[in-house]
């Protein structure tokens, strides 16, 4: 005998704890604030190779000692020999001082040098806040022409509750905000709108199937249990794979990994527990002012 899971029953669960993860993730975000990386603040970002293993308190040493205290240093791989350097803006006779001073911990081969201008860091911000509402915009569009309007509302709010968590345990834990984090955020609107666009679009092959006097909440659980298998193994193959690019994928690709992974969890949990939900309170509410009893079939 197959199992029906009642996703609706509990709705109200569901909202109180989407709306505390939104409460720790506001306080994340305003307590501990965000750490833009050189993509948003400028600056320097030097890597370095050195042929044996090296540590970075060594690296910070030098750094303190050039009054680059606040400088950030991240080992590119795990044999701790390939490292980034990030700094403020240096000139560039400050920046073969540093160099200079950090042959002491060792011979190494400069890689490469890589500097962002405040202004062009002011610009990128600007340019992903930008790609962010442009990809909101359409995403609404889309689901009002294709479904309805009460669908790409309670899409993106449930979008909006994907975002606002993901980012704020990004600041809980530290992650270096980049331009790889803004390509995190836009995948990650991909991913859970595209989630539920399947469920929306199976609760609209129900609604026509509808029998009479059903309840809208027996709807919206037949058409949950009918997509949760595959939401969730689609979900746990994603999230394996990002985990083993945070594992394997070293420094430079983790702050990415870190971001997907909260996303694709929190946009699982979105698509089953909140956005159906949200759309068929709206729905009933609708219902309920046009003075009908049972709710309309879908277009």
């Amino acid at each position: 005998m197959k199992i029906q899971l009642d996703f609706v029953k509990h709705y109200k669960l569901w909202f109180l704890l989407s709306g505390m993860l939104v409460l720790v993730a506001l306080l994340g975000i305003f307590m501990r604030g965000l750490n833009y990386g050189i993509d948003f603040t400028g600056g320097t970002q030097m890597v370095v190779k050195y042929p044996r293993p090296v540590t970075s308190a060594a690296v910070s040493r030098v750094l303190k000692k050039e009054n680059l205290s606040q400088s950030q240093v991240l080992f590119m791989g795990s044999s701790h020999q390939e490292v980034q350097i990030t700094t403020p803006t240096i000139s560039e006779h400050e920046r073969n001082l540093v160099l200079a001073k950090l042959k002491t911990v060792g011979n190494y081969q400069e890689i490469s040098t890589n500097r962002v201008s405040g202004i062009v860091g002011a610009q990128t911000g600007r340019t992903a806040l930008l790609a962010v509402l442009i990809a909101t915009a359409a995403i609404i569009i889309y689901i009002a022409i294709r479904f309805e309007m009460r669908f790409a509302l309670a899409g993106i709010i449930a979008l909006l509750l994907d975002v606002v968590i993901t980012v704020g345990v990004v600041a809980l834990i530290h992650v270096t905000l980049t331009v790889y984090f803004i390509m995190a955020v836009l995948t990650i609107f991909g991913y859970s709108m595209n989630d539920r666009i399947i469920v929306f679009d199976r609760i609209r092959e129900n609604l026509h199937k509808q029998r009479k006097n059903e309840p809208l909440e027996d709807v919206v659980n037949r058409s949950l249990n009918q997509v949760v298998m595959r939401s969730i193994n689609t979900s746990s193959t994603v999230m394996l794979a990002l985990a083993a690019l945070l594992i394997l994928g070293g420094a430079s690709l983790r702050d990415f990994s870190v971001t997907m992974l909260l996303g694709v969890f929190f946009g699982t949990f979105t698509s089953l527990f909140v956005a159906s939900p949200v759309w068929m309170l709206w729905r009933k509410r609708d219902d309920v002012r046009r003075g009908g009893g049972r709710p309309a079939r879908a277009d």
